[in-house]
């Protein structure tokens, strides 16, 4: 569902922008929303459509922040109809664009999926990322710091993961999954998101918490598997929220990195389909919340 900002500038009449699934917003003029000014950031702030219907917006690290309805944007917001949009010296109101507005938003989703021809099966390497201690972190910092810390690496994990041709399905809190379609040779989207974790590993180890020597620590999830997806073949510029019980598994791998304090942990499912050539250790079977067979789980040899 399309949607649109009405943007008031500090100067001059009124204008509107529609945005589509993915809508950046900054001072230069390749940006969706182009903001003139030296108080707004080249790549200030993103905004996403999950699920059809939702949309998020995230500051991308500004260094004078994102406001909605006068609230400093930290993690991603859910932007209502008539949501005030702060940047700068400019307002810009969210508006949803015509179309049925009533009603139950995931009766109409799932209508609209089972209408969708372009509705789909895939096998999918996805990988979860979450950033260590970032609770204490955040009360420590406040809003300011924290909000920016966020934005950079979130868009440093953006950066990561769309140069390589994987998707950002969504920000859940501190929280990243990403995928990348199977497509030619299976396995071959395995071992670019494999690469794209020792990436994101290596982001992580050379930075630390704002102000901070304490190092800034983050856990990854890998796992392999098939799941449904709508809006395929548009990755560059669509949303294709992806669901299934591979999903679920993603993030209750996440538990278990935890439990083993390891920063990578890798499904079997993940490993077998892996090119080989790859060596890791293996922590063993464990029984995944809410799943009725236990899953092997791989780590990081000399992790």
């Amino acid at each position: 569902m399309p949607a649109k900002f009405r943007v008031y500038p500090p100067t001059g009449e009124p204008f509107e922008r529609t945005i589509e699934n993915t809508a950046t917003i900054g001072r230069t003029v390749d940006n969706t929303v182009p903001l003139p000014g030296n108080h707004v950031s080249r790549q200030h702030a993103i905004v996403r459509c999950h699920n059809a219907f939702q949309y998020q917006i995230m500051d991308l690290g500004s260094r004078n922040g994102t406001f909605v309805n006068d609230q400093r944007v930290i993690m991603p917001v859910v932007l209502e109809a008539g949501a005030r949009v702060r940047i700068a010296d400019y307002e810009l109101v969210f508006e949803p664009i015509a179309g049925d507005q009533s009603g139950d938003h995931t009766d109409a989703t799932l209508a609209a999926l089972s209408h969708d021809t372009s509705h789909a099966i895939l096998s999918v390497s996805l990988l979860v990322c979450d950033i260590r201690g970032f609770s204490p972190m955040a009360e420590k910092l406040g809003d300011r710091k924290i909000a920016q810390v966020l934005g950079n690496w979130f868009r440093d994990i953006g950066n990561a993961v769309q140069s390589t041709g994987g998707i950002i399905d969504k920000y859940i809190g501190d929280a990243v999954l990403a995928y990348w379609p199977a497509r030619d040779q299976i396995g071959t989207e395995c071992a670019t998101c494999l690469d794209v974790a020792y990436t994101i590993l290596e982001l992580a180890a050379s930075r630390t918490w704002a102000d901070t020597d304490q190092p800034f620590r983050v856990g990854i999830a890998l796992h392999f598997g098939r799941v449904t997806s709508s809006n395929i073949g548009q990755v560059a510029v669509r949303d294709a929220t992806i669901i299934g019980d591979a999903v679920n598994t993603a993030f209750r791998l996440e538990g278990v990195m935890k439990q083993l304090n390891q920063p990578l942990v890798l499904s079997e499912d993940f490993v077998t389909v892996l090119p080989p050539g790859r060596q890791f250790t293996d922590f063993g079977v464990f029984q995944l919340k809410g799943k009725s067979q236990q899953v092997r789980v791989f780590g990081l040899n000399n992790a």
